[in-house]
Parts: C-alpha cells; structure tokens; sequence
C-alpha cells in the first residue's frame, strides 16, 4: 500500500514549519567549519567576498518536475480457450511533487559558523526534538 507512506510524509509536513527550520539551523551556529561539514556534507559552493568575509552554501533544489515518459506494451494472453496478441500505447506520470527549492548559506568567521540565512520555500522543518 503506497498510500500510508505517502499519509505519513503528508502529516509529518504538515508539522514543518519555516521557525522549525530556523531552530534546526541555529544548533549549526558556534560550530567549527568541519563539524558543520562532518554534519551536511560539501557544500555546494564556498566563496569569500572582496572584503574577507566567508560563506558556505548549501542547496536542496530537489527533482525538478517529472515528466509523463511514452510507453510501448505488447502482450500475449489468453482466457477459455482462446488466444491473443495485443500492443499498447501510454504515458507513464510519476505520483509524486518534487521538493522545493531551499538553499542555506553559513557565514564563516573564525573558523566557526557566525550566522546563516535561508532562501526558498522549502526551507522547512519539524522543530528538534
């Protein structure tokens, strides 16, 4: 039953909000450059502006939206006796949405995350527990 999967993941979104992502970003602040690295990963890009201020970011643009795929089927059965062939024609649609875009850049100071802030609207989450 894919259908309780998809319930689950509907009512644990319902949940997220932008604060709950906030709070899960904001336990990030104070860490040292690598534990931050050692917990998200690379990050998608690592700049450093003309005045010697230095960011990290980070970018969860998800799946952009699938597409109907064309299908070809052929097929052989038969029922009571009799026998045939057939040959189909279709579309294939996946049944879900792709993620929303969110992306998350840290600001390096130190050698310590400073600051972030968040971009996109799928920047959301479940407040930390």
């Amino acid at each position: 039953m894919r259908v309780l999967p998809l319930l689950g993941a509907l009512a644990l979104a319902a949940c997220a909000t932008t604060a709950g992502f906030d709070a899960r970003m904001q336990r990030l602040v104070g860490l040292s450059e690598g534990d931050l690295v050692q917990a998200l990963g690379v990050p998608e890009a690592d700049f450093t502006t003309a005045e010697g201020r230095r960011f990290l970011q980070y970018e969860r643009l998800g799946i952009r939206s699938p597409q109907p795929v064309p299908t070809v089927g052929f097929g052989v059965g038969g029922w009571r006796g009799g026998y045939g062939t057939g040959i189909g024609f279709g579309t294939v649609v996946p049944l879900y949405a792709p993620p929303p875009e969110c992306r998350v850049t840290f600001e390096i100071r130190g050698g310590r995350v400073a600051a972030f802030t968040r971009a996109g609207t799928g920047c959301v989450a479940t407040p930390p527990g």
